[in-house]
């Protein structure tokens, strides 16, 4: 019964799309644009309006490689140094996956520029996309599924990535993105969000921990004894999205988190 209720749930969430019913205000962040973002060497605060969008595997070509240049950029060598390696191919078919969704900041501005050198020396700007491609500043790859495969207890929205530019990161995008898939999970009767993380990341657990207050899921390596669970170089961590009482589950009230 309960393993029925868990495909049934996660079947519901598929099919449904909450996306659409939320606050326009809460899909749109605001960008500094700094000195070191223009190139133009001068100080100025301007900003520039990014929105969030959300996306139904297949990704557009355009996104996909932006979403998969931007992974390997913040990821490549952490994901060298573990235990898993780094294989793009497997990475790929993981952002194609029939159930993989995502939240994608875009800005159609010219704010983000590459820049190359002419033959004198000086910077000319070079822009990253076609006019007509947006720029992907920073995604959350999710899914809905069980949260274990072999004994489900629960049906959770789990995270798969969560990465933003090197240079726009510490702005708060993070986590707006993670405020928004906890709200979607909520909406769509997930128990928990759920993710990993390597232990070597610290600044990623940081964030998880003390930033989003999730905690260290029970059924993470670490809470297991023996020497495969102590020598594991990651940990799952989850944060419920429901209380259980006598009476059933309960939804927690969420109050959406500003990007500040």
């Amino acid at each position: 019964m309960k393993l029925q209720h868990i495909k049934q749930a996660i079947s519901d969430a598929k099919n449904q799309n909450h996306f659409t019913s939320l606050p326009p205000s809460f899909l749109k962040v605001d960008i500094p644009i700094s000195a070191s973002n223009t190139k133009s060497g001068q100080d100025d605060n301007n900003s520039i309006t990014a929105r969030i969008e959300h996306f139904s595997t297949p990704l557009p070509p355009t996104l996909l490689y932006q979403c998969l240049r931007i992974f390997e950029e913040n990821m490549g060598d952490l994901y060298r140094q573990s235990s898993w390696g780094l294989d793009m191919k497997e990475k790929r078919k993981e952002f194609v996956h029939d159930d993989a969704r995502f939240l994608v900041i875009l800005t159609e501005e010219n704010a983000f520029n590459r820049t190359k050198s002419d033959v004198n020396g000086s910077e000319i700007s070079q822009s990253t996309n076609a006019k007509s491609e947006p720029t992907v500043l920073g995604f959350v790859h999710y899914r809905f599924e069980p949260d274990d495969e072999d004994d489900p207890i629960a049906p959770v929205s789990y995270v798969y990535e969560l990465q933003i530019q090197a240079m726009q990161q510490k702005s708060g995008l993070g986590k707006r993105l993670m405020s928004i898939v906890e709200l979607l999970a909520l909406k769509c009767r997930m128990e928990k969000v759920m993710l990993t993380v390597f232990k070597m990341n610290t600044k990623a657990l940081g964030f998880y921990l003390h930033k989003m207050n999730y905690e260290v899921d029970e059924c993470s390596p670490s809470n297991f004894q023996g020497e495969e669970n102590e020598n594991c170089d990651y940990e799952i961590l989850s944060k419920s999205l429901v209380v259980r009482s006598n009476w059933g589950l309960h939804a927690i009230m969420f109050v959406p988190s500003s990007c500040n």
